[in-house]
């Protein structure tokens, strides 16, 4: 089968492997329809270091394959994932970091199918493929910054995919007039701008208005720490919508305002992804905006240098096997 591999720096190829088998029998096996280029996908593709096997944390696909286990999930079943897996001894693992395969191939085994794989509807794939990664990201930071402050004002800081979509979710609960969204991509920053409606399209500088919320999109793609701790209010609080955000707080050196708070999202679980889907379903959540652009899996290296140096008006990019 096809797959893509990181052969070197900012290189992406296909190459041809072995389609994979079952090897448990809580296995399935996807053929893979969509799958989108996340963040933790491009960053191993600038930071290559040594062949890490086939990347893709998102992914959507026709269940062709299950385990003799596998019952809630059937045969030409149409699924999406959770971008961590969790194992039945609780140790997690990100699709395509390298210890577990992911979906940027035209097959992919998903282990313990049942707690990793939710159902969605064909006519709102290319959505709900960024259910267990993108979009629950997002959406879980904006309901944090909510419960943080109800009333509250808020900031996204680095309006990634996943920072848009915290200040999509954040606007349906109600927030317009209380969003701001700072990108130093001029685009980006007119599109958050647009969502927010709330500010202009050159608010980003060195003196943005404090919130009382600030929520920090992906942490390779945001604009800088310093601009996060102009933007947060004392005794305000950060989030992180990637999990490992506060991990990265040390590798630069800023002062925050006094009494601030950190925190930051988990990977979503299967039952959040399938609240995602139902909300995409229902058009509770619309991500149109995030998703710009469908590419062949055959234009991989294109695709991903569109994903990892973004032209005006690319956000999220999905390829086609």
């Amino acid at each position: 089968m096809k797959a893509v591999v990181f052969p070197g720096y900012r290189r992406a190829e296909i190459i041809d492997i072995p389609r994979p088998a079952l090897e448990g029998p809580d296995d399935a096996i996807v053929l893979v329809t969509t799958a989108a280029i996340g963040p933790w996908d491009i960053e191993q593709f600038m930071n290559f270091k040594e062949h890490r096997g086939v990347p893709g944390g998102e992914f959507a696909g026709i269940v062709v394959e299950t385990g003799e286990n596998v019952s809630s999930i059937g045969l030409d079943d149409l699924v999406t994932n959770t971008v961590c897996h969790i194992g039945p001894n609780r140790p997690s693992e990100l699709f395509g970091s390298g210890t577990l395969a992911g979906g940027h191939a035209e097959y992919v085994r998903v282990p313990n199918a049942e707690s990793t794989l939710a159902k969605i509807a064909v006519s709102g794939e290319e959505r709900a493929v960024l259910a267990g990664g993108t979009a629950g990201l997002g959406s879980q930071a904006a309901a944090m910054a909510l419960n943080v402050a109800p009333e509250g004002t808020y900031t996204v800081v680095g309006c990634d995919p996943i920072g848009m979509t915290a200040l999509i979710a954040l606007k349906r609960a109600g927030a317009s007039g209380r969003l701001t969204g700072l990108d130093d991509h001029a685009a980006r920053q007119a599109l958050a701008t647009h969502i927010a409606g709330n500010g202009r399209e050159d608010e980003f500088g060195e003196n943005p208005r404090r919130s009382d919320v600030v929520i920090v999109g992906a942490t390779g793609d945001y604009p800088g720490s310093g601009l996060v701790a102009k933007s947060v209010k004392p005794g305000g609080a950060i989030i992180f919508a990637e999990p490992y955000g506060p991990s990265r707080i040390g590798e630069h050196d800023f002062l925050l305002p006094r009494g601030v708070t950190i925190s930051s999202t988990q990977w979503p679980t299967v039952e959040q992804v399938k609240k995602i889907v139902t909300e995409l379903q229902i058009r509770r959540l619309d991500l149109t905006p995030v998703v710009s652009h469908v590419i062949p899996l055959d234009e991989v290296q294109d695709a991903y240098e569109a994903a990892a140096m973004p032209g005006p008006g690319v956000q999220k990019v999905l390829l086609k096997p």
